[in-house]
């Protein structure tokens, strides 16, 4: 194994991560922010909440755990090649 490249990995997984929860957070700013008004508006704001959000969440959540996983991985191969 690799394990600089797989600490790289890591970093690269938790930025990505983070990039998603600014997505998510600008985006449902952005969307809060919007002049629109009624019913179609309210059942778009619940499917945002609902799905969207959710998933993006998920998505960042997955990603941070490959994160901290991989990162594990690569410093137990470190210990033990020492």
């Amino acid at each position: 194994m690799n394990t600089e490249v797989v600490h790289e990995l890591a970093v690269q997984m938790a930025t990505v991560a983070d990039r998603i929860r600014a997505l998510e957070t600008r985006l449902s700013t952005r969307l809060a922010a919007t002049d629109w008004v009624g019913r179609d508006r309210e059942r778009f704001d619940a499917q945002w909440q609902a799905d969207h959000v959710r998933a993006l969440r998920e998505a960042a959540g997955a990603l941070e755990d490959a994160s901290r996983l991989a990162a594990d991985n690569a410093r137990e191969q470190d210990r033990a090649s020492a």
